[in-house]
């Protein structure tokens, strides 16, 4: 009876032994070696340094504000919004605020610009304006200055029908009475910002960007 005792203290004081790893390797599944398999050197990395806290990227907006007066788009260029971080602000004049000219050029004398504009009135041609000018002239029957090409040849067409064949286009370079003004920024800023500074343009229209 007590050689049986014995025997099994001693077997359990070698299974204590076994599982403390005091005789060996341990299971696998057992502890420390579990800790062990948890840390797997080959599936680390190092990231750079800053790349963990960096901010992913911001969709930016472009819109522009068309037909500004040269004093509304000076209030833009002066506004500090420029000076906002991920804003940029872009002054331009508009490209139709000089003019595409209609008109009958290269005369010789006032006597003929007048004799020419007695001929677009038999014609059925009520515009005619005698104007003196060096490059054009010395004197020329101006017809119609156009904001755009398309609308001064479409008048063109319309008085070579009537019979007029020595009517031109010409540019006609003015000072830019109109500007255009535009806003690059986060789209949801901008989207929110932008109607509180349309509210006092009553003649400003938004519209894209160009694309690029």
């Amino acid at each position: 009876m007590r050689l049986a005792l014995m025997v099994l203290v001693l077997a359990n004081l070698v299974l204590f032994a076994w599982g403390q790893g005091y005789l060996g390797e341990v299971d696998a599944g057992r502890e420390p070696g579990r800790l062990q398999q948890q840390i797997e050197p080959g599936k680390l990395r190092i990231l750079p340094a800053g790349a963990a806290s960096a901010a992913p990227a911001v969709a930016l907006l472009c819109q522009r504000i068309e037909g500004l007066s040269a004093a509304e788009a000076d209030t833009f260029k002066r506004r500090d919004m420029a000076e906002t971080p991920g804003w940029t602000v872009t002054l331009l004049p508009d490209s139709e605020a000089g003019g595409h000219w209609v008109l009958i050029a290269q005369l010789s004398s006032r006597a003929v610009a007048e004799r020419k504009r007695t001929e677009l009135r038999q014609l059925g041609v009520k515009e005619g304006q005698i104007i003196e000018d060096a490059e054009l002239g010395p004197f020329a029957v101006s017809l119609g200055v156009f904001r755009s090409q398309a609308l001064a040849e479409e008048f063109l067409q319309s008085v070579t029908r009537k019979g007029v064949r020595s009517a031109q286009l010409a540019r006609r370079d003015i000072a830019p009475e109109k500007f255009i003004v535009e806003l690059r920024a986060p789209a949801d800023e901008l989207e929110r910002k932008l109607p509180e500074l349309m509210a006092p343009l009553a003649g400003a229209s938004r519209t894209d960007c160009p694309a690029q």
